[in-house]
């Protein structure tokens, strides 16, 4: 027999001092300390140790590797090669709810964007996050891929690669990298053997023989699948990729074996005789107080939840009824963390106006709940409406309808499209602190006179003539600062990844010579 929780048995210490302590304890006091010495026995949780099972599971694991190098922004498939591979994969991870899915994207450098997971969701918001307009490296390495793929922890590596080739030749070295590291190429072919002439900024591209450049599919990628064992796909149009998926569907499912330890509990043993005992004890009007130690202690022993967790949520949902939204948030924060206990104080902080807060905790919860994550979004587009960021209210809106049907945030959508409201700045905060309200104003009625007098002397922002430069060379840093504000803010709404992600795609661009 052992004891799976037996550090709890350092309870019977104080518990043994605080008996010595009694003078004279009488007969029900005994029996309460009985009752509580098995109690606290049974929290331990004595079990019989079983032998090692084997559990048998079915796994399906791919990996995804789309092209984000320059060439595949050519339309010979439409809209563009790079958009129809991204409709692609969604509509494949779509069709495969229960596999798990890693994305790469890859150029001459190979980025994860999205770790293993079964989350549709997460995947297709990683995927949506990636820019190519933030990559600056425009070739096609599929050697570095391989690598970057073999690095990885798998067995067996099922790579679906979305591509157009580059211009990739080394086919012997590819197919002894797939070999060695059991990786496993399902080639879907993003181009045509016409091809497209590749354009940037509305020119063509040309090389440096002033020759237009066209880029067509790179039959190399035949080769490389009869090499590797693989299976090649042609995606012209978004049904194509049914074929691969119906692949993967009649695909050999690998099994795979996992040696799990078991035990007999044997807890009910200990509370039967701490039951007994307590009943036994509990026989005085005064000696009902120990009624609430056994009570607390028979809760589910598995349970995440604190001793005192029933009260702080008895107290939190009494001040949330009477709108004092402030002690409701902080009672639900003495609860112990779960998802319930964030969205109480995601919507305790919205209540009270606290709306930065209340987008803190709400994207601090990680749920599978389609609905609550519905919620979640929801809730998260109305605090944003309420911060006036109108483009990220529109984008979770979004989110929420592509979950569920939710008639509120189909009109909230809506209604703002109707508004067409635009984000506010304060622009007081962006200005220098050692500036008055006064000497702003004067600088704004400086800035007007500038632009209406063409050739006039710029006036003093601080009233004193003498020191009319200092004046306008504050005014100046203001804009420069406001100016860089604006970059910044509007930096950060645009893309996801940060500039750490994009630098190791972008590694190495500058020796890049004719990448098309």
């Amino acid at each position: 027999m052992t004891l799976l929780n037996a550090w709890v048995l350092f309870g019977l210490i104080p518990i043994y001092y605080i008996y010595k302590k009694h003078t004279t304890p009488n007969k029900q006091t005994k029996l309460l300390y009985i009752a509580l010495f098995f109690m606290i026995l049974t929290v331990a949780r004595p079990a019989y140790e079983n032998a090692y099972v084997k559990e048998n599971f079915n796994s399906h694991e791919y990996i995804i590797a789309v092209d984000a190098s320059y060439s595949m922004q050519a339309d010979d498939i439409k809209p563009t090669r790079y958009i129809l591979a991204k409709q692609a994969i969604k509509k494949l991870i779509k069709e495969h709810p229960k596999d798990r899915f890693t994305i790469f994207a890859f150029t001459s450098s190979t980025l994860l964007i999205s770790p293993p997971t079964t989350d549709f969701e997460i995947s297709m918001m990683a995927l949506d996050a990636l820019n190519p307009k933030y990559i600056l490296t425009k070739s096609t390495n599929l050697k570095n891929l391989f690598t970057t793929i073999a690095k990885l922890p798998m067995k067996h590596k099922n790579l679906i690669i979305f591509s157009d080739g580059g211009d990739e030749r080394d086919v012997a070295n590819l197919a002894k990298i797939a070999k060695k590291s059991s990786i496993t190429p399902f080639i879907v072919a993003t181009a045509t053997k016409r091809g497209a002439a590749l354009k940037k900024d509305g020119k063509y591209v040309k090389n440096l023989h002033d020759a237009i450049v066209i880029s067509k599919i790179n039959p190399m990628l035949v080769d490389l699948v009869n090499a590797t064992k693989g299976k090649y796909y042609q995606l012209k149009t978004l049904d194509d990729i049914e074929t691969l998926s119906d692949d993967l569907k009649t695909e050999q499912t690998k099994k795979a074996s996992i040696e799990v330890k078991t035990y007999k509990e044997l807890f009910t043993i200990p509370l039967l005789f701490a039951i007994l005992f307590f009943f036994l004890g509990v026989t005085k009007f005064a000696q009902k107080i120990f009624i609430f130690i056994p009570l607390l202690l028979l809760s589910p022993i598995n349970s995440k939840a604190g001793i005192l967790d029933f009260y702080y949520i008895s107290h939190a949902k009494q001040a949330y009824g009477e709108k004092n939204y402030k002690e409701s948030a902080t009672a639900f924060r003495q609860i112990s963390p779960s998802t319930k206990s964030y969205y109480n104080i995601a919507t305790s902080c919205y209540k009270m106006g606290a709306y930065k807060k209340a987008i803190i905790y709400y994207t601090q919860i990680r749920t599978k709940d389609k609905d609550l994550k519905e919620k979640i979004f929801y809730n998260i587009a109305n605090t944003a409406v309420k911060l006036k960021k109108y483009n990220k209210a529109k984008e979770y809106y979004i989110y929420a309808l592509a979950l569920k049907e939710d008639k509120d945030a189909l009109y909230n959508l809506n209604l703002l499209r109707k508004l067409h409201l635009k984000e506010t700045k304060d622009v007081s905060k962006m200005m220098p602190k050692n500036q008055s309200n006064e000497e702003q104003k004067k600088q704004q009625k400086s800035s007007k006179a500038k632009k209406k007098k063409s050739g006039s002397k710029s006036k003093n922002s601080s009233g004193n003539s003498s020191k009319s430069g200092s004046g306008s060379a504050s005014s100046k840093k203001s804009k420069q600062k406001i100016k860089r504000y604006k970059t910044s803010k509007k930096r950060k709404g645009t893309y996801k990844f940060t500039y750490k992600a994009y630098e190791k795609i972008n590694k190495g661009y500058t020796d890049e010579k004719e990448p098309w």
